[in-house]
């Protein structure tokens, strides 16, 4: 037996085999294999991805037929035009698995020589899987649904993870007013005074069963921030005030953590390239005190944003996410244009534990607790059942010293200690939780502080019939922009720039 074996070399090892020649046949001119030049691809490619590999194609005589086959995923001849030619190129689509390691992608081309000794060329390219994006969140096909409870289960490990960090951007300029008070020089402090350039890493996963759809997304933070704007008792003006809502330096962080995402509903201008900057617009000068030069709304009729908000603290009651919406507003456009709203129907799951009484005995008028429920220390939210079942009073009279009078004729005295500024564990919470309703309820979370970080899983409809809702649709790809704020009402950390797909 006669054996002859061709090889040959491109940007990736490419092989060609003949055939064997028997010596009892007559003596025949043996052809070479086509010449295959295999494409170079990225060292790493992302599960899930999808890459275009380019052969380019030099065979003896025409090409009668090429094959592609691969050990992982799956490969689509997309163009051929070597196909009845001598020379060319073909065009391969390689979808990866969902699972990282090595594959190989091989290009198989026949030549059409009359001769019964022609041989196949081929090319295999060998493909590395990283089990991470840090762009795409590739939704996955669940085979039943998670366990819905803030514990990341074993099937989520069947979903690309999106690996990511987000950032609170820097030198948006000083507020020009104040934000918590006047008389102390908030108006020369940044936007975001206290967290700018402050970065947190995190990982999002995504899949589906039946009609819902699901997001596991996980971050850093060692602190479950609740402590928000909380009732203290200052001593020396004798008047019961609330933490900052907006901090003015690092030890002034009286908030609850968030995040969000931006979801496109229509089409609209900016958002495939610059997501959620493309809501954020500037003005130039402060329409009236306590205005945010910088603001979101939509520039253009008719589009629409959907916004996904959770918070920490006045979401909690049972465990939803506010469904908002950005819109487009009218000009004129200034520091007191507002697109951002609540979805058309229903109603949001809090309001303030506020009230005005009068000083007992004066004409003047103070703000107040509405609610409180006495003896009780770290508390940050009161919700309807504590109401109904008599475990939260109310506020019914406030004296000149701030000692307040309860539903039960029971007093509370701040002299008594632990509603002091910033350190007190009696401090009384400044929000009282309740159902997100109708539009606003649309989406449901359940979550965890493990002490170094967050585990919030989020359930919503693929499609809630809602104009103010986006819908997942398979194979439909999806810009958003994801943020985080860590102890914040405004100051939080952007991550533009993603794309959800599907598998």
């Amino acid at each position: 037996m006669k054996k002859l074996n061709y090889f040959l070399i491109a940007v990736l090892t490419v092989f060609a085999f003949s055939c064997n020649n028997d010596t009892d046949d007559p003596p025949t001119a043996v052809i070479d294999a086509p010449t295959i030049t295999a494409p170079t691809v990225a060292t790493t490619v992302q599960v899930g991805k999808v890459v275009t590999m380019t052969f380019g194609v030099n065979a003896p005589g025409t090409v009668a037929e090429v094959t592609v086959a691969t050990t992982g995923g799956t490969a689509v001849i997309t163009s051929a035009s070597i196909v009845g030619e001598t020379t060319g190129n073909v065009e391969v689509t390689f979808t990866a698995p969902l699972t990282d390691g090595t594959e190989t992608v091989t290009l198989t081309v026949k030549d059409a020589q009359a001769t019964p000794k022609s041989t196949d060329g081929t090319a295999p390219v060998t493909v590395t899987l990283a089990a991470t994006s840090d762009t795409d969140l590739l939704v996955t096909q669940f085979a039943s649904a998670p366990v819905f409870d803030g514990v990341i289960d074993d099937m989520w490990n069947t979903a690309q993870q999106l690996v990511s960090f987000v950032e609170v951007p820097s030198n948006l300029g000083n507020r020009n007013t104040y934000y918590n008070e006047a008389g102390i020089g908030e108006q020369d402090l940044d936007i975001f005074e206290a967290y700018e350039a402050e970065k947190y890493d995190f990982t999002m996963r995504a899949g589906t069963f039946g009609s819902d759809i699901y997001f596991l997304i996980e971050w850093a933070d060692d602190e479950d921030s609740k402590d928000r704007q909380s009732w203290y008792f200052d001593d020396v003006a004798k008047l019961w005030k609330g933490q900052h809502k907006y901090a003015n330096d690092a030890n002034d962080k009286y908030y609850e953590d968030k995040f969000a995402f931006l979801f496109p509903i229509t089409e609209v201008v900016g958002f495939s390239s610059a997501t959620c900057y493309a809501t954020c617009h500037t003005a130039s000068t402060i329409n009236k005190d306590k205005d945010k030069h910088t603001r979101h709304y939509l520039k253009n009729v008719d589009e629409k944003i959907d916004m996904w908000h959770w918070k920490r603290v006045r979401g909690t009651y049972l465990g939803q996410v506010d469904d908002q919406k950005i819109t487009y507003e009218d000009e004129p456009w200034n520091s007191s244009t507002n697109g951002r709203h609540g979805d058309g129907t229903g109603s949001g799951g809090y309001a303030n534990n506020s009230q005005t009484l009068t000083i007992t005995g004066t004409a003047t008028e103070v703000s107040v607790p509405m609610y409180v429920i006495p003896g009780a220390t770290e508390y940050f939210w009161i919700d309807p059942d504590q109401i109904a079942d008599g475990t939260a009073k109310k506020v019914m009279e406030v004296d000149a010293n701030g000692v307040l009078t309860l539903d039960d004729a029971s007093t509370i005295d701040p002299a008594d200690g632990g509603f002091e500024d910033g350190t007190g564990n009696k401090r009384m919470p400044s929000i009282l939780t309740s159902t997100f309703t109708e539009g606003r309820g649309d989406i449901s979370i359940q979550y965890m502080h493990t002490g170094t970080g967050w585990v919030c899983e989020v359930k919503r409809a693929l499609n809630t019939n809602d104009e103010d809702d986006v819908i997942f649709a398979n194979g439909t790809e999806l810009d958003f922009g994801f943020a985080i704020f860590n102890n914040a009402a405004i100051g939080h950390a952007i991550k533009p720039g993603l794309k959800l797909k599907w598998e």
